[in-house]
Parts: structure tokens; sequence; C-alpha cells
């Protein structure tokens, strides 16, 4: 699954660095609560890549785990995860998730449950819209 572990160790390096650029070696590491040694080791290859890491642990985990993991940490920033399927599974999940959502809401009253079925029909649909696309070649 993924890229092979060279190319993933070469990946992780490229985005970690651009998480430094993009605001500065020093305010990256007081944001990060690490000094700015610590991340030139990262840099330099001596320390463990946070990126790298992360991927390792959602690889070794179970899928669905992975999976609410990664749009936890999608929903930190203000997204959410949507995990790219067949044409026929996106359709037959999008159909699923919005009827699930439909059900959620009909009372009325949106909880905290609900939202999570109408973020998971989001979700759906949008994983349906990347496979239309593909499949059309846009």
């Amino acid at each position: 699954m993924g890229a092979r572990p060279d190319q993933l160790k070469e990946d992780c390096q490229k985005r970690f660095s651009e998480l430094v650029e993009s605001v500065g070696i020093k305010r990256f590491a007081e944001e990060m609560s690490v000094s700015t040694r610590q991340i030139n080791r990262v840099l330099s290859g001596a320390q463990p890549n946070p990126i790298e890491r992360v991927i390792q642990c959602l690889q070794a985990a179970e899928t669905e785990v992975g999976d609410q993991v990664l749009d936890f940490m999608c929903q930190e920033l203000g997204g959410h995860f949507v995990r790219q399927e067949g044409m026929n599974e996106s359709a037959i999940s999008a159909v699923r998730e919005c009827a699930e959502a439909i059900a959620a809401i009909s009372d009325g009253q949106v909880g905290e449950i609900d939202l999570k079925e109408i973020r998971e029909a989001i979700s759906a649909l949008s994983g349906l819209i990347l496979a239309i696309r593909r499949t059309r070649g846009k």
C-alpha cells in the first residue's frame, strides 16, 4: 500500500521541508515546542520525520480506524477525509450515506451524531464526484 519505502521517505522529507519553509524554522520550532536544532535534525534525516511516522501509524492500523484518525485530523484543519473508491463503490456509498443523513436529521433536531452522518454523506458524495471525474478523464 502506498509508495515504496525510499520514495515515501523522500516525499515525506519534501513535505516536512515545505511546512518548515512556509513559516520559517524559528517560528515552526516555536509552534511545535521544540528547538530549531531538532527541526534541523529532522530536515537532515538524523531524526525521524513526523509525517513519515504518522503515515506508518495509519498503515499499521485497520483501514477504518486509520480513516477515522485521518478524518479527525482533517476536521481539525477545517476539512474532511474522503477515501477514493471505484465508481460503483462510490455510488453505493453516497446513496447509503445520504439516506443515513436524511434519517438522522428527519426529527428536526441536529445533534453530534447527526453531524457525523452529514459529514459522512458529504464525504461520500465528494468521493462519487472524484470517481466520476476520473472515469471521464477530467
